[in-house]
């Protein structure tokens, strides 16, 4: 009797295993690995699959070797890898808005090199946030800040700058107003509004100095505009990293 009620509980234990290996694999609309392969899935920043995005898988080991595929109506894709080799993958996508055109590196959810073995890599398009390394900066657009030959003001890091959305982002979504400084001294955002979600922006700054809150005027830099209380921003395009840029300059 206690032969049967053991062999009844084993039974349970293997039906549960078979059970939990068939949930837990890879859906059909979300590939798994496969030998000799890259595969994976793009999203957009709500998370929906994104079809038509270019998925570029660049061989580390042979100068300008790469293969190039993209994502099908469900966001996924599949690139076969050459026999030989070591390989990064990465995604890219074009966009207008305002009459501008704008490139997009898509954030990977692993950043390192894998083998002729192949692997998964999945690539999300993302408004903000930090790349995958130091050097490559942030997702989000930059505005640098420069100080008119006019202004005596010279502890820039205590400007407020208010941006308020016009119109919607460059994803379709809804922006928010913000409300920034620049990087302290000594950093690598001194003088940098950064990490911004990309959109047009009407923009008001303030300076908190010792006698108390004082509106400053701004203006595009590089241009002989009239400089004025409010700024309509507009980020022109940039290739590197993706970064896309406005210049403004401030003065009392």
């Amino acid at each position: 009797m206690r032969r049967i009620s053991s062999l009844f509980q084993w039974a349970c234990i293997l039906l549960m295993a078979v059970a939990c290996t068939e949930t837990d694999g890879p859906s059909p609309d979300e590939p798994g690995g496969e030998k000799g392969y890259t595969t994976g899935k793009v999203t957009g920043t709500d998370g929906s699959p994104m079809s038509g995005v270019k998925v570029v898988v660049d061989n580390t080991m042979f100068y300008a070797s790469y293969s190039i595929g993209s994502s099908d109506e469900k966001g996924n894709y599949k690139i076969q890898l050459p026999k030989v080799g070591t390989f990064m993958a990465s995604a890219h996508i074009l966009k207008r808005y305002n009459g501008k055109e704008y490139e997009f590196d898509l954030h990977p959810d692993v950043y390192e090199e894998f083998s002729i073995d192949g692997a998964v890599r999945n690539f999300q398009w993302k408004l903000t946030g930090k790349r995958p390394t130091d050097a490559q900066g942030y997702y989000g657009v930059t505005i640098e800040v420069n100080k008119a030959l006019t202004s005596g003001i010279y502890d820039s890091e205590n400007i407020e700058f208010t941006l308020v959305p016009v119109g919607n982002l460059i994803d379709g979504s809804k922006g928010k107003t913000l409300k920034m400084k620049h990087g302290k001294p000594y950093t690598d955002d001194y003088g940098k509004l950064v990490d911004i979600p990309l959109g047009r922006y009407r923009m008001t700054a303030y300076y908190n100095g010792e006698a108390g809150k004082m509106p400053l005027k701004l203006r595009k830099h590089f241009s002989d505009d009239e400089y004025d209380s409010e700024l309509t921003i507009d980020f022109e395009p940039e290739t590197m990293w993706g970064n896309n840029i406005a210049f403004i300059s401030y003065t009392e």
